[in-house]
């Protein structure tokens, strides 16, 4: 139970950066995230920030859903966080713009804590 409620706060601490990306409020004052990122060949700033918006919320929704599918021990909800997990960390980590500096205003901890998910699932299987 406890494990599927901190899936599902995790999966909303992510959703927080669908807000970023729209320009709706910065996490932190100054933070431009997605502007800069070099993974992803994009026409505009918009079509970034709406990808990341797209994206980032998508993951983050599933995650919300996986945990309270493990929160109530529903058979579903280890395999949709399982990827919604593994899907959030590749987003961030294509949406980063390779500043070592600002990556924890990036997503690094979301996805430091994804990892330890997606193994405590595959290791308690």
């Amino acid at each position: 139970m406890a494990a599927g409620a901190f899936i599902a706060l995790h999966g909303l601490v992510h959703a927080m950066y669908v807000g970023q990306a729209l320009r709706w409020f910065e996490l932190r004052e100054g933070m431009t995230w997605p502007d800069g990122v070099r993974l992803i060949p994009v026409s505009s700033d918009t079509a970034l920030r709406v990808f990341a918006a797209i994206t980032i919320g998508i993951s983050s929704l599933a995650l919300v859903v996986g945990g309270v599918g493990i929160a109530i021990d529903a058979g579903w909800g280890r395999p949709v966080t399982l990827i919604a997990a593994i899907a959030a960390s590749v987003f961030h980590i294509l949406l980063w713009n390779g500043d070592k500096r600002t990556a924890p205003d990036q997503g690094l901890y979301g996805v430091i804590i994804n990892i330890a998910i997606v193994v405590l699932i595959l290791v308690t299987g």
